[in-house]
């Protein structure tokens, strides 16, 4: 439940108060055929569709949002028409494990998951509540095991990333490497992404650690890309060059929780030439309930459509993802009783670059979170979570012809129920 996205409650068009609910399964079934050889799948069904509603196909909410090359291989659709589900219970991702004496082999099209998730993220491995989409390749990949500490992986992936075209002939390359221990995990991973036709490449360095010491833990992750050549949206000539990372922190202090996360997403101060540098995390990295999570602002549609949902979003400033923002999130926890806990935070944000022309508008806002969590029941989780966001300089100083300061505080709402098997 939102209260109002539109950032603005005096506009005629503003959309006011919305509430909805989804249903969500995922299964991941397991067939071991012996010790050695598996075959594995996830199979979505009614995934994200609204109670009452037919399946349909996501949409992003922002018209404008700047170039991200990540993994999006989805489920089949329609041979009529490339924007409908074939069905309400679909294939997600199928891939075999084979071991043998020179390491283990994976094919098929598989989930991609490395460190905190702001790259690659597999939509199951962190915040599933808020996960929509999970990164999928059909990949080839050879990984080994050396005296049960270092592992290194190599292979080869088809796949669909951001604005680059599905049939073409993108293909990418990725080797990695890292140390476990029983307290401390750290790798690094490098992606080559190649599309000839169009001369374009895009390098990413990403490194990651996990550490456990005692009642702290600490995720970090650290991701560099460059590159360039012709976008399949029309941009050509291009260079590419950005940085994302993310931090990760918690102490457990029973009966308190502390939680410590910050971020950087690069921008670009001339966001009018050739050379890209803004990066944007995953989006299924979720950080808060409403700021990179919800478009902002959203306006009423003039004529509400299927198409549309009733929304306009072509005035939406911000997306469903971290994007050109640098961030910052404490959080405290507390056990009440057994399985059940009150849990309250803070998000501050602001803008990692910005352009001379947009003037002084380097703040994204706060948000406000208080959530109840339990899990006193084995299976089964649920939360409720109240929050509010106060419009930053980006949103407060916006002004063109049509709108003027979009200030107004936004309410939410949030109840989550989620069995796991």
């Amino acid at each position: 439940m939102f209260d109002t996205l539109s950032l603005d409650r005096n506009l005629a068009n503003s959309e006011g108060l919305t509430w909805y609910a989804t249903h969500r399964l995922w299964l991941r079934p397991k067939f071991l055929i012996s010790d050695r050889v598996g075959v594995y799948a996830d199979i979505r069904g009614l995934d994200g569709v609204h109670f009452g509603d037919q399946p349909g196909v996501y949409d992003n909410g922002l018209d404008n949002h700047p170039p991200v090359f990540e993994h999006s291989l989805t489920a089949p659709t329609s041979t009529t028409d490339a924007d409908t589900v074939l069905s309400d219970f679909t294939l997600w991702r199928a891939w075999g494990d084979v071991d043998t004496q020179i390491g283990r082999f994976r094919f098929g099209r598989v989930p991609l998951h490395w460190g905190t998730g702001i790259w690659l993220n597999d939509g199951l491995s962190v915040a599933p509540d808020l996960a929509d989409h999970g990164d999928s390749a059909d990949r080839i990949q050879w990984e080994y095991l050396i005296q049960d500490e270092f592992w290194i992986s190599a292979g080869v992936d088809a796949n669909a990333e951001g604005f680059i075209n599905e049939t073409d002939d993108t293909t990418s390359f990725h080797a990695a490497v890292a140390y476990r221990s029983e307290q401390v995990t750290a790798g690094i991973t490098s992606h080559l992404q190649r599309a000839p036709s169009r001369d374009f490449n895009l390098f990413t360095l990403d490194g990651a650690v996990d550490a456990e010491l005692g009642k702290l833990e600490l995720h970090g992750e650290f991701l560099r890309q460059f590159g360039g050549g012709d976008l399949e949206n029309g941009l050509n000539q291009v260079t590419i060059s950005a940085f994302g990372a993310a931090i990760d922190g918690k102490l457990h202090a029973d009966p308190l929780g502390i939680r410590l996360q910050g971020g950087l997403a690069t921008g670009d101060k001339e966001d009018g030439d050739a050379s890209l540098k803004v990066f944007t995390f995953d989006r299924d990295y979720s950080v808060g309930t409403i700021l990179f999570e919800q478009p902002m602002p959203i306006l009423a549609a003039s004529a509400a459509t299927d198409a549309n949902a009733g929304r306009d979003t072509q005035t939406a400033l911000t997306g469903t993802a971290v994007s050109n923002a640098l961030y910052l999130k404490p959080t405290i926890s507390r056990e009440l009783v057994d399985g059940l806990h009150l849990e309250g935070s803070w998000l501050g944000a602001r803008v990692a670059k910005l352009p001379d022309r947009l003037g002084d508008r380097k703040s994204y806002g706060n948000e406000f979170d208080l959530a109840v969590r339990y899990n006193g029941i084995e299976h089964f989780d649920t939360s409720l979570t109240f929050g509010t966001f106060l419009p930053g300089s980006y949103y407060r100083n916006y002004a063109d012809d049509t709108y003027d300061a979009f200030d107004d505080p936004v309410f939410a709402g949030q109840l989550v129920g989620r069995i796991r098997f």
